[in-house]
């Protein structure tokens, strides 16, 4: 994979856990489950992200 493939997944799981870490507080804040905005936007980066690798993929650049 490219490196801007590698910046991408990195950025994915930077915001994933961010989320996670803000709605949840892993302990360390009063728990409150993943609001429908913070799995809207997880859903459309990593969604986003896979269409650009399928697209990759398909033209051969991967």
């Amino acid at each position: 994979m490219k490196k801007n493939t590698w910046i991408a997944i990195a950025i994915c799981i930077a915001l994933t856990l961010l989320a996670i870490d803000g709605s949840t507080g892993w302990g360390w804040a009063d728990y409150r489950p993943l609001r429908n905005f913070d799995y809207f936007g997880l859903g459309v980066s990593w969604l986003l992200f896979i269409g650009v690798l399928i697209r990759d993929k398909i033209k051969g650049e991967a």
